[in-house]
């Protein structure tokens, strides 16, 4: 019994361990797709919002749900140094989330 357990434990533990590590397998977070892809809007909204975090679909909020966000993004901008919106950034932002938002 005791060559046993000196057998299977050790095998038991090292397979615990590839298996703990293949679930900790580094990778990227999936892009999202955007709609109008190709327009200013979704240029400022990926440039500016995805340096920080994943970029999440317009559709995740209303439009007021952007509106109340966007200070609160814009205050941690702030708080990181970062480059502060322009006007013309806000203004084609917020348009770019009126229209694709839910």
């Amino acid at each position: 019994m005791k060559n046993i357990r000196q057998t299977v434990f050790p095998i038991l533990a090292m397979l615990a361990s590839v298996v703990l590590v293949a679930g900790c397998s580094i990778s990227t977070p999936a892009i999202t797709a955007i709609p109008d892809g190709d327009s200013v809007g979704a240029d400022v909204y990926r440039a500016r919002c995805s340096s920080c975090h994943a970029l999440p679909h317009p559709r995740r909020l209303s439009y007021a749900g952007w509106q109340a966000l966007l200070p609160v993004m814009e205050q941690r901008m702030q708080e990181r140094d970062m480059e502060k919106l322009s006007d013309e950034e806000r203004r084609t932002l917020l348009t770019y989330l009126k229209e694709h938002s839910r």
